[in-house]
């Protein structure tokens, strides 16, 4: 099963970083929940393997690239607000 997890994982998430910056900017909910879901089936796929120091590093990950995303939507919707 981890297999499986990470041979969707992996691929997926990484096609997504190599177009991070654009999905960031341009607030590509798509592709963003694309990347959620692969990287949470990475650390679904080292939790089944009971990898700890994996869970840790792409769990991390998960939660930096999600604030991310979320700060940048943030900041453009401020900046569209007029008499900001």
């Amino acid at each position: 099963m981890s297999t499986a997890l990470f041979i969707f994982g992996y691929p997926t998430s990484i096609a997504v970083l190599t177009r991070w910056i654009p999905v960031v900017r341009e607030q590509r909910p798509r592709w963003f929940v694309a990347h959620e879901l692969a990287v949470a089936a990475i650390v679904a796929g080292w939790v089944l393997r009971h990898d700890t120091q994996a869970v840790t590093i792409n769990a991390s990950w998960l939660a930096v690239g999600t604030a991310w995303y979320v700060a940048a939507g943030r900041r453009q919707a401020r900046a569209a607000t007029p008499g900001s």
